[in-house]
């Protein structure tokens, strides 16, 4: 047992300072892959360039909220007597030959996936399963983190496609009559009133107004607010999958948040023009964004509860019958 070993916990201390020492060594000063470049930059240089994208800009945050999540559990995780399992050193190893592959193939992915196998390899190893266990979510929250950059184009597109489908279909159902031109938006001529194709609103569904830049954010989000909101396995998973449906409807509304003010105030002033490619308003509505999907989880979360107490006493009730029924039975056994 550790806890009562100066000379364990020493050794177990000198363990820890030497795996991150090694782990700054591979992501932060070792040059790993160059992609599509010249020159192979570290990891961590990848990861910077990429945060400033705003569709990754959300990663940066991972590692900072990961160690806050654990050291919001210090209490707990110091009364758990640590016991270190040498099942940690297969995920290690497997760590480093994933590492290695990457560094051979210029791949970033196998960089990501190789430092989130030794984390949890290194958990195991220094501290035995029951930490680990207990530091699983934080360890989740590193995989937002690594930009999928594969994504961009793929999933972006149909993205694309999912907003003008959903949006025009909206339109439509309320009377609006829309234009569907590929991954734009525009409002139908009357002729009668005189007004032109385009004259009331024109938004082109760019790849920035897929969702994608919010989906992961949202993901993310989403997690935190499960895990801090709910208590039980199944609602935190069912508030965590809802983050996908309802960063579509959160940007759905974003949409028509904008096609409102190009109808009231006009084009340049809800979208922009050709001189000014983002209206500031533009930028603001993405808040929109988030107000919507932190609603909805808001409302799920509640009915989600709701149900739960519902059940509660059906099962109370059933167990009551049960023993109704049961209890005169042995009385009369015993008598």
């Amino acid at each position: 047992m550790i806890k009562g070993d100066p000379t364990e916990r020493m050794k177990l201390a000198l363990s820890a300072i030497m795996l991150c020492a090694a782990a700054l060594l591979l992501i932060v000063f070792l040059p790993y892959a160059a992609g599509y470049g010249h020159h192979r930059v570290t990891l961590l240089q990848t990861l910077m360039k990429h945060w400033s994208d705003p569709t990754w800009q959300h990663g940066a945050l991972a590692f900072p909220i990961a160690a806050y999540l654990v050291w919001s559990r210090r209490e707990s995780l110091a009364k758990m007597v640590p016991q270190p399992s040498a099942a940690g050193l297969p995920l290690m190893v497997v760590s480093m030959l994933l590492y290695y592959a990457g560094y051979k193939a210029h791949l970033i992915y196998f960089g990501f996936g190789a430092v989130q196998v030794f984390a949890a390899g290194a958990c195991v190893w220094l501290f035995g399963w029951e930490r680990a266990r207990a530091c699983v979510f934080p360890w989740m929250m590193l995989t937002f983190a690594w930009p999928l950059l594969f994504l961009e184009e793929s999933l972006a597109f149909h993205l694309r496609l999912l907003m003008v489908s959903c949006a025009g279909w909206v339109l439509d159902v309320i009377g609006v009559n829309v234009i569907r031109e590929g991954t734009a938006l525009v409002s139908a001529p009357n002729h009668a009133a005189g007004i032109d194709a385009g004259a009331l609103f024109k938004l082109n569904i760019d790849a920035p107004c897929s969702g994608l830049r919010s989906l992961f954010a949202l993901m993310m989000v989403s997690a935190l607010f499960a895990y801090h909101r709910q208590r039980l396995p199944w609602k935190r998973w069912t508030l965590f999958l809802c983050s996908l449906p309802l960063a579509v409807i959160a940007n759905m509304a974003r949409i028509f948040v904008l096609i409102a003010a190009s109808a009231m105030f006009g084009q340049a002033f809800a979208v922009g023009d050709e001189e000014k490619e983002v209206s500031t308003f533009h930028f603001l509505s993405g808040i929109v964004v988030f107000i919507v999907a932190l609603g909805g989880l808001e409302l799920i979360s509640s009915v989600l509860n709701r149900l739960h107490r519902q059940r509660q006493p059906m099962r109370n009730g059933g167990a009551q019958a049960t023993d109704s029924v049961l209890m005169p039975r042995v009385r009369r056994a015993e008598g």
